[in-house]
């Protein structure tokens, strides 16, 4: 072999030997670094208690151009918004996302995906953490959900004295936004009536989904025993 010939194949065994080992690297180290980093930035956006993320995306290497094969997030006791969650659940197939985004600020501007389904669960003690919170001198709430509704009792204080409070309302979504809706409203020892307590009560924003570091649409929300769930989706333009 010449010499021209001898420098040629070693630069080419050198050349194999780094592709080699950047697939070795992509393979084995970019998804959970990846699952990390999007765990982390989760976590910080939420407030969750424990956060689970699996990305894989074949080959690995795709996922610095912001490419995502498959998607699992878990997320327990996530605060998105006004509300505490029991449980957020994203999955996701052939997602592309931002990755100049993902990398600055924790945002993930999804430009597209096949599928991209968000699941929100709320408990009958997040709703009552939530109103008490929210509602104007209302303690001691205590909530019951069904597919029929929501029924919260209580009492608020008036002029110094109790009054014990029962209403009844349902949980709506519009324009990406969850709200409680009052439909009933009685009060027991209010000096005052009912009138006046009235005025404490509400629509009670629950949260925005615009809050959330992935952008999805509100699909449905549906009342079941004991808790209400949300779902949403990603939306291709």
């Amino acid at each position: 072999m010449s010499e021209a010939g001898d420098i040629l194949f070693k630069g080419l065994t050198i050349v194999s030997i780094f592709f080699i080992i950047l697939i070795v690297f992509s393979q084995t180290i970019l998804p959970p670094l990846a699952s990390k980093t999007a765990e982390t930035r989760l976590r910080m956006a939420t407030n969750a208690e424990k956060v689970d993320v699996n990305m894989s995306t074949s080959p690995a290497i795709l996922l610095l151009l912001g490419q995502i094969d498959h998607i699992d997030m878990t997320a327990e006791n996530a605060m998105i918004g006004q509300v505490r969650v029991k449980e957020l659940v994203l999955k996701g197939e052939n997602v592309r996302i931002d990755i100049q985004s993902f990398a600055q600020d924790g945002g993930a501007a999804v430009r597209t995906a096949d599928k991209l389904e968000l699941t929100g669960t709320i408990g009958v003690e997040n709703l009552a953490d939530l109103l008490t919170r929210k509602v104007d001198k209302l303690k001691d709430a205590e909530v019951t959900i069904t597919p029929d509704g929501v029924k919260v009792t209580g009492n608020v204080m008036i002029a110094g004295r109790k009054a014990d409070v029962s209403l009844e309302g349902i949980i709506l979504g519009e324009n990406g936004s969850i709200y409680f809706h009052m439909t009933k409203l009685n009060i027991r020892n209010a000096i005052f009536g009912k009138a006046v307590i009235s005025n404490f009560f509400g629509d009670i924003l629950l949260t925005d989904l615009k809050v959330l570091p992935f952008k999805v649409e509100l699909d449905d929300v549906v009342q079941k025993n004991d808790e209400i769930v949300i779902t949403a989706s990603h939306h291709n333009e």
